[in-house]
């Protein structure tokens, strides 16, 4: 019986926490091992591409696997700040397909895309709230290439840009 009532506190604390945190908390891993990524942007603007392509590289840490805008985001130079941090939901991964969407204070993106442990091709079609009839399409591309090179928490290294 004693068992049983702290069973059911715990459950009752679990509940509550979910409820507090539930729509914000992203609990699932994203698939990928860490390490060193060679990432390409390319884009489009209302179904026109554009002919330039952002490329770079970033280092994909075990505590960046926790939050997928952190790993699928267009922004591959800069590290999210807490201006720019999404709530994320509907999180799906089904094999080697994942899809999820995020709301952001200035935008709203819903990101579809393929991956394996090691690489992946996501989609983000992000529509700004400022400008909500604009349609922003982002190709995002990663593919491991080794260990991180740069210093826990930096993120970035050697980032090139063409155009």
């Amino acid at each position: 019986m004693e068992m049983n009532r702290r069973r059911t506190g715990r459950v009752a604390i679990s509940v509550t926490l979910a409820g507090l945190f539930g729509a914000s908390a992203f609990c699932a891993q994203v698939p990928l091992k860490p390490g060193q990524y060679a990432m390409t942007v390319t884009y489009q603007v209302q179904n026109e591409r554009q002919n330039q392509m952002r490329s770079g590289t970033r280092c994909v840490t075990a505590s960046d696997l926790e939050n997928p805008e952190a790993i699928f985001s267009d922004e591959i130079t800069r590290l999210q700040t807490d201006e720019t941090k999404c709530s994320v939901g509907n999180w799906k991964n089904t094999g080697r397909r994942i899809s999820y969407d995020a709301e952001c204070s200035n935008r709203t993106v819903h990101v579809e895309g393929s991956l394996s442990e090691t690489q992946f091709s996501v989609v983000r079609t992000v529509t700004p709230k400022t400008s909500p009839k604009v349609l922003l399409k982002f190709f995002v591309t990663g593919r491991r290439t080794g260990d991180c090179k740069t210093a826990v928490g930096t993120g970035f290294e050697d980032d090139a840009f063409t155009r």
